[in-house]
């Protein structure tokens, strides 16, 4: 399964390929990956710009010029592949992302465990995967040796543990 380290080396592959393009078409090969896609998924997304691309814990999250935010798990196995037109498409590739800029990005997941969701930029607060997650490590205001110590002080339990509680 990536990890947070993995799912932010695909955040920043991802950016030089995407931020600032259209989608001229997105094609979803299949209705589900963990979950059903939304309803009109791909009608969506098509014509959209994505704005930015950021990460939160192992989500990946696509500001779009819409109301809408692409959020996005890797799952297991899931993984995003980047190339130019022609780019031939693969057993597993569930999800083409056709780029203004004349590339495309495949979502490939073999083992489907990933996931892909559309949520209102301005409740994406309340998604419910996304509302019990602790600190994002990586910000050093949220995330240093201080805070760590007083989210851990009173606990019974292994650094390991404590530290595997995404809640922490």
């Amino acid at each position: 399964m990536p990890e947070l380290p993995e799912v932010e080396t695909v955040r920043r592959g991802l950016m030089p390929a995407m931020q600032g393009q259209r989608l001229d078409a997105v094609i979803p090969r299949r209705p589900n990956l963990r979950f059903p896609l939304p309803d009109g998924f791909g009608q969506r997304l098509t014509g959209r710009t994505v704005v930015d691309i950021r990460r939160r814990a192992k989500f990946l999250m696509f500001d779009l010029d819409s109301p809408d935010v692409l959020i996005a798990h890797l799952g297991m196995s899931g993984s995003f592949r980047l190339g130019a037109k022609p780019f031939p498409e693969e057993k597993h590739d569930h999800v083409i992302f056709k780029m203004s800029g004349g590339g495309e990005v495949h979502y490939n997941d073999p083992r489907r465990f990933g996931f892909m969701d559309l949520w209102a930029a301005a409740d994406l607060a309340s998604y419910p995967m996304l509302t019990k997650l602790g600190p994002e490590p990586l910000d050093d205001d949220a995330f240093n040796g201080k805070a760590l110590a007083a989210r851990l002080k009173g606990r019974k339990t292994s650094i390991k543990v404590a530290l595997l509680d995404q809640k922490v």
